[in-house]
């Protein structure tokens, strides 16, 4: 599901018109450019239907939204928040039946090379809902 969301969003308009194919899975590599996405999966649960066949599967992400300021991070979340709240429809090779947003939260992580410009954070929580 993850190649799934990140087909996903890189194929939105005005989320590719913020970050391009800037859209990574666990860490952006050290020099990426921003804004940037970066997914992180936190976990998965598995609902077995009556007869023990495989049911829906739930995959909750987070979802980093980076950029320099407070407001491109803001800017970006919304975006992806706008669009994939409650969305229904293919992710790639997968059928999506839900996309529920759960919490959000801002952060602002310091600088690691000496100078004063650190990275802006808007995190977005997301449960997908999908049969596997």
């Amino acid at each position: 599901m993850r190649s799934g969301l990140v087909s996903l969003l890189v194929n939105e308009a005005t989320v590719s018109a913020i970050v391009g194919s800037r859209v990574y899975v666990t860490r952006a590599p050290q020099q990426a450019a921003y804004p940037h996405l970066i997914i992180t999966q936190m976990g998965t649960e598995e609902n077995k239907s009556l007869d023990q066949t495989s049911g829906l599967r739930f995959i909750t992400f987070d979802i980093d939204c980076k950029a320099q300021t407070s407001v491109g991070a803001e800017t970006l979340a919304n975006a992806v928040r706008t669009f994939i709240d409650d969305y229904t429809g293919t992710a790639g090779s997968f059928t999506v039946g839900a996309v529920l947003l759960g919490g959000e939260s801002d952060d602002y992580e310091s600088p690691t090379d000496g100078s004063d410009k650190g990275v802006y954070v808007v995190t977005l929580d997301v449960q997908i809902q999908y049969n596997p």
